[in-house]
């Protein structure tokens, strides 16, 4: 297979996972395809729905969780190619 290459990016192969709200595209996931060489994508739908504050401060705990998943997605694929809400990681 080809690489994909969408502007500055290059995935080893042309696959995209889909996003897939509240709970089911998170880290393990986009992990697991960013380190296989595709590109992972961790959605940003109420992603913050685990946290005890959610109800309270719903884009507060969404930025939170935002930076967790990230962050667990790196160590699974620290040079893998991830992408979440509109941006790319």
């Amino acid at each position: 297979m080809k690489a994909l290459k969408i502007g500055d990016l290059t995935a080893k192969y042309p696959i995209i996972q889909g996003g897939m709200g509240v709970g089911i595209s998170l880290h393990s996931l986009a992990g697991a395809v960013a380190k296989a060489g595709g590109i992972g994508i961790i959605s940003t739908a109420q992603i913050g729905f685990k946290d005890p504050e959610f109800l309270k401060s719903p884009m507060e705990a969404n930025l939170r969780a935002i930076g967790e998943e990230l962050k667990k997605a790196r160590e699974i694929a620290p040079k893998g190619d991830f992408a979440g809400g509109n941006y790319r990681f």
